[in-house]
């Protein structure tokens, strides 16, 4: 029998992207299942470090914190790191309530040897061009895909028409097509008067 003390997870190579991290058996949701660990260091910081592997340089283990800094999980860090990114997550993670603190957490029911994931969502300063999605581009094939693991800007709804609102459209509309033939009315008359006036006389 399994100890509740044992690991919810194992790690081994994924099919989605290098190594991944597993169930080890049913985890129910809202199961606290590994604490995302790591130094702590400031935004600075993390913009002057050089990448933790320079064949893949957009390739990050931070985790962003409320409190502004920043949890660096390729140092000090445990298996969390190896959590990859899904746009159709099945984990996410939750901080403590001083915001220093991550733990990854599951979204749904989770079945013994389901691959973790959780959405990256990852915010950069710039501008996101079809360069950077590129770079940071994703590879979960979910549905849901967006194509990248950056978090995109979220489009704003449409302003929905209603059929009062429309109605109400089309009555002005009438009302301007009625004002527009009743001036079109008034002009073709001062123009008969203006030929009739400048009709030479028989």
């Amino acid at each position: 029998m399994m100890s509740i003390l044992e690991p919810w997870h194992y790690v081994k190579p994924s099919s989605l992207h290098g190594t991944g991290v597993f169930a080890a058996r049913d985890i129910p949701a809202g199961t606290s299942i590994i604490e995302y660990e790591g130094k702590h260091i400031s935004n600075q910081e993390a913009d002057e470090m050089e990448p933790s592997d320079p064949n893949n340089p957009f390739h990050t283990f931070f985790f962003s914190l409320s409190c502004g800094k920043i949890i660096d999980g390729g140092d000090g860090g445990n298996e969390s790191r190896f959590i990859n990114h899904s746009c159709a997550p099945n984990c996410e993670g939750h901080e403590n309530s001083a915001g220093t603190r991550v733990f990854i957490v599951a979204l749904r029911d989770i079945a013994k040897d389901e691959e973790l994931l959780y959405d990256y969502a990852l915010v950069i300063d710039d501008d996101i061009t079809p360069t950077l999605k590129q770079q940071y581009r994703c590879l979960c094939n979910a549905p849901t895909c967006r194509g990248t693991m950056l978090a995109l800007p979220e489009a704003k709804d449409k302003p929905k028409v209603t059929k009062s609102a429309l109605h109400k459209k089309l009555k002005k509309i009438r009302r301007e097509q009625k004002k527009l033939r009743k001036h079109m009315r008034q002009l073709n008359k001062k123009l008969d008067r203006i030929l009739q006036h400048t009709e030479d006389p028989v």
